[in-house]
């Protein structure tokens, strides 16, 4: 089939399942315009409706079943075999891996994967995808995205996922802060300025700590509030504002030196970083090195 996308192929032998689009849409993960825009590319490409709406659901045309054995068959033969079959050398491979994370975690990921990258493959390149432009789970399912890291608790139904390393929230300020020399008490907290670090809409950890904060600091106290957490970091070097960030933070903006870094007075829960991808991917060997090169980067 010339340019035909395997992705297609799975969501009609979920149609062919289901019967729906709304509940082929959640078995794959997808959006329902997603699964409608496959279905539409697959009627253009068959030159069939394939499937027709019923009061008992999306009910197959004849065409649509007499081609489901062989879809099924093609499948079939894609887990077991082709997808295994696949080789990957890094040091001849000139693929762009697709890696979605904070802006953060690309500064904090991406210095250590290019010296690997430099000497084990050099003709391979890495894109930073930002997150909360498009469905996270969509894109790894759809290969948009090769590997997501951060920590997303609802980041599941075919997705697997590795523990990179523990991390904690801490309390940053300015070295030249005029009132934090040691670590604050809640109401020394309290009544400091704030920028708060967001991540809303973003399936991210850190929307539970953003929410805590609201409670805590009150409202005339919070000065800026921003979805760039290295932004965050420079606006807490150049004002006597306090941000609230993870401590690996402050190492990957490479500004260590010219902050204090204090246990922070809100009691706020550890998190595991992790790195995560799709099932359709587990066996890639493209996609398996990548998941090793960054894991051993972070040892």
């Amino acid at each position: 089939m010339t340019e035909f996308d395997l992705k297609l192929l799975f969501v009609f032998q979920t149609l062919i399942q289901k019967r729906s689009v709304s509940q082929a849409a959640d078995a794959l993960n997808l959006s329902q315009p997603s699964v409608s825009r496959c279905l539409s590319s697959l009627r253009t490409h068959f030159g069939d409706e394939l499937f027709v709406k019923t009061r008992g659901g999306m009910k197959p045309t004849p065409y649509a079943q007499e081609i489901a054995p062989a879809v099924d068959e093609m499948l079939s033969i894609y887990y077991s075999k082709l997808a295994q079959m696949q080789k990957f050398d890094p040091l001849t491979s000139k693929r762009t891996f697709k890696i979605a994370a904070l802006d953060v975690g690309h500064a904090y990921f991406f210095p250590r994967l290019i010296p690997v990258l430099e000497k084990d493959a050099p003709h391979v390149s890495l894109k930073g995808v930002p997150l909360g432009l498009h469905s996270l789970i969509e894109e790894l399912e759809t290969g948009e995205t090769d590997v997501a890291i951060g920590a997303f608790p609802k980041l599941y139904g075919g997705v697997y996922e590795r523990t990179l390393y523990r991390d904690n929230y801490v309390c940053l300020v300015r070295k030249k802060h005029p009132n934090f020399k040691g670590k604050p008490s809640l109401e020394e907290f309290q009544q400091a300025r704030h920028i708060i670090a967001s991540t809303k809409g973003q399936g991210h950890i850190h929307e539970l700590i953003e929410k805590e904060l609201h409670k805590v600091v009150p409202k005339d106290n919070i000065r800026v509030v921003s979805h760039n957490f290295l932004s965050c970091v420079l606006i807490a070097l150049h004002s006597d504002y306090v941000v609230t960030l993870p401590s690996r933070t402050c190492e990957a903006s490479g500004q260590l030196a010219n902050f204090r870094m204090f246990p922070h007075p809100v009691e706020l829960p550890p998190f595991e970083v992790k790195e995560y991808w799709h099932e359709r991917f587990h066996k890639d060997p493209a996609n398996q090195w990548l998941r090793n090169t960054i894991a051993d980067c972070v040892k």
